[in-house]
């Protein structure tokens, strides 16, 4: 799996500015040194608050037993009653905050009852459903950017896309995490798979799910949000609902790119976003 670097004042992409952070939207997609982030909880929460967000929720991953080396990026399972208790303890010891518990799930439909299992065991506030495997194809490992699958880009981009088409089906997430993930490297489809990310996103709608604009894109090699500008327009067309997260690997990572994220919802036809707290659509700033 791709590992994300810290942030740097080198890297213009992750700069910080006064209007990185948009302190009306909270931001959902958060990972600790729980699983392969960088930082404690209690840490993130008070960067959250320094950035005047009104929530944060964290989402350290959630692996099913053999999916690929989970304990490489993963919550470890003897870690997994930890990580729910500290969330549960910075949500009580800073009420100027509301401090959500999710996780970040691997869907492959070979692994769904052992994942609906592990997510069972805690009353988790949401689950974000991602698809980091096309099969037994682990797409987003560094060291497969190159692999011979890849000589058929528009055969691995159709198996991301059924994937992302079986998850939405499962009834096991509320959020469907950085959709297009898949073209992380640059690999670029013909335009058949535009049927392929149609059939996802009705999927995503007939399961009332909530799609996310991962705002931390840019850190990747493709250098973009994620979904596409075009992939998002259809989704509000479709009357998807929308939540922005950034995908924050360290406490300088959270709401990252806020504002652009904002600008770029609103240019394809967004005007509210979920607050996940209560399900709320409120009115983007």
């Amino acid at each position: 799996m791709l590992v994300r670097e810290p942030q740097d004042a080198q890297n213009p992409a992750r700069e910080e500015s006064p209007q990185r952070a948009v302190p009306s939207l909270g931001d959902y997609h958060v990972h600790t040194r729980f699983s392969d982030g960088e930082g404690e909880v209690a840490e993130f929460v008070e960067r959250a608050i320094a950035l005047g967000l009104p929530e944060i929720g964290f989402s350290d991953h959630l692996v099913p037993p053999g999916l690929g080396d989970a304990s490489a990026y993963g919550v470890p399972p003897d870690q997994l009653e930890a990580y729910v208790t500290a969330v549960r303890d910075a949500a009580a010891r800073y009420p100027e905050i509301r401090v959500l518990l999710g996780v970040e799930a691997d869907y492959l439909i070979e692994y769904e009852d052992a994942l609906a299992e592990m997510l069972a065991q805690h009353p988790f506030d949401y689950v974000l459903g991602s698809i980091h495997f096309v099969g037994s194809f682990d797409f987003a490992d560094e060291a497969k950017e190159h692999h011979p699958l890849w000589s058929d880009v528009d055969e691995v981009f159709r198996g991301y896309y059924e994937a992302t088409c079986r998850a939405a089906e499962s009834g096991l997430f509320q959020i469907m995490a950085h959709v297009g993930y898949v073209g992380l490297w640059g690999h670029q489809p013909s335009d058949a798979i535009v049927a392929s990310e149609g059939k996802a996103l009705r999927a995503i709608a007939e399961a009332g799910m909530v799609l996310e604009l991962n705002t931390g894109g840019p850190l990747d090699p493709i250098g973009d949000m994620y979904p596409s500008r075009g992939v998002l327009q259809r989704a509000a067309r479709m009357g998807i609902p929308l939540t922005l997260s950034s995908d924050a690997h360290s406490i300088n990572d959270v709401a990252m790119l806020y504002a652009e994220g904002v600008i770029r919802a609103r240019a394809a036809g967004y005007n509210t976003v979920v607050r996940m707290s209560d399900h709320a659509e409120v009115p983007l700033p």
